[in-house]
C-alpha cells in the first residue's frame, strides 16, 4: 500500500538514495530541506514527490507537515558545528520535539550513529546523538532507530574524499596511528532496510538496529585500500591525536571543516558492531562489502 512519508534531510547523500527508492515503489514522499530548488535539481521531478523548504525549528510549520503523514523519517545530522550549539539543536532538540509532536499511530524512523555509547565520553557529536536517541525512546510510542557505521556509495564523503586527497597530497594522515576500526555499510543496503521498516513497521515496532557491513577494517587498512584501488603510492603518516587537534583548530579558524577537534575525538573509538542490537542484515539479508562496491566508482 502507498504511504505518505515525510523525510527530514531527504536530499543529502543517504536521503537522495532513500527518496529515489521510495518514489520508485509508489509512495507519496515529501522531502523537507533548507533549499528546495537545490534539492529538486538533485532529486529531479518525480511522480508523488514534493520538496519543501521550511525552518525545522518553526514548530507550527513542522506540526502542519507532520499531521497527515503515516511515516516520518529523520536523517538530519551535522558532521561539524559551524555555530556553537548546532549539535545540540539538530541532534537532540529537533528529535526531541519531533518525537513529542507525532501521534502514537504515526511511525518515526530515526537515523542515529554507531558507537556513540562509547565515544560520547569525549565527543559532543556522539553525546548529542545519544541524547536524541534517548528522547525518541522516551517520547515516542512507535519508532525505529538505525545506527550506521560509515556509509559508502557513489557520492560518499569518505572513500571519495580520501581518494581526492591522494590526488594532490604526497601523504595521507593516520590520526592516532590509524588504529580505529570501521565496518562501512553500503548506502543501498541502508536505504533498503529503512524502506522495509517504513512499509512493515508493526513487525519491528520500537526496535533499534545497528547498520554495519560484513568487513571491519582499521582506518590505516582503509587508506591502503584506497591507494591500491587508485593505483597511487603515497606516504601514510601517523599523526598523534594532540597534533591532529591543533591542525583541526587551525583549519576551523579559517572556516575549513575537513577535520574538527570533535572528529579527532571520534577517531579514538572503534565504529563497529556493539552486539547490543541486531544488525540490519536481520531485515534484508546479505549485505554488500565495500570491497565489492568501492572499486567500481573509485576507478
Amino acid at each position: 500500500m502507498s504511504k505518505k512519508i515525510l523525510i527530514f534531510g531527504g536530499s543529502g547523500f543517504i536521503g537522495s538514495s532513500l527518496t529515489n527508492a521510495l518514489c520508485k515503489k509508489g509512495h507519496q514522499i515529501c522531502v523537507v530541506c533548507r533549499d528546495d530548488q537545490k534539492a529538486l535539481g538533485k532529486l529531479g521531478a518525480k511522480k508523488g514527490l514534493q520538496v519543501k523548504a521550511i525552518d525545522i525549528f518553526n514548530k507550527n510549520a513542522v506540526r502542519n507537515l507532520v499531521k497527515d503523514c503515516d511515516v516520518i523519517i529523520n536523517l538530519i545530522g551535522k558532521l561539524f558545528e559551524a555555530k556553537k550549539g548546532d549539535f545540540v539543536k539538530f541532534h537532540y532538540k529537533f528529535p526531541e520535539f519531533l518525537s513529542k509532536t507525532i501521534s502514537d499511530k504515526q511511525h518515526l524512523i530515526h537515523v542515529s550513529a554507531l558507537g556513540i555509547e562509547e565515544s560520547c565520553k569525549t565527543s559532543i557529536y556522539a553525546q548529542t546523538k545519544l541524547d536524541g536517541q534517548k528522547a525518541i525512546i522516551k517520547n515516542s510510542k512507535n519508532y525505529n532507530i538505525i545506527k550506521p557505521s560509515i556509509v559508502f556509495g557513489d557520492c560518499d564523503n569518505f572513500f571519495n574524499l580520501f581518494a581526492k586527497m591522494s590526488k594532490i597530497s604526497p601523504f595521507l594522515p593516520l590520526i592516532g596511528g590509524g588504529k580505529a576500526k570501521f565496518a562501512p555499510i553500503y548506502v543501498d543496503d541502508l536505504t533498503e532496510s529503512i524502506i522495509l521498516l517504513a512499509e512493515d513497521g508493526a513487525k519491528y515496532k520500537n526496535k533499534i538496529f545497528e547498520s554495519y557491513g560484513p568487513d571491519a577494517s582499521s582506518f590505516e587498512e582503509l587508506m591502503q585500500f584506497i591507494l591500491k584501488i587508485t593505483g597511487r603510492k603515497r606516504f601514510l603518516i601517523k599523526l598523534p591525536f594532540s597534533i591532529a587537534k591543533i591542525q583541526a583548530k587551525l583549519l576551523n579558524f579559517f572556516k575549513i571543516y575537513l577535520l574538527t577537534p570533535d572528529q579527532v575525538e571520534l577517531l579514538k573509538y572503534n565504529n563497529i558492531a556493539s552486539n547490543k542490537h541486531d544488525n540490519i542484515d536481520k531485515i534484508i539479508g546479505n549485505l554488500k562489502s565495500f570491497k565489492q562496491i568501492v572499486p567500481k566508482y573509485l576507478r
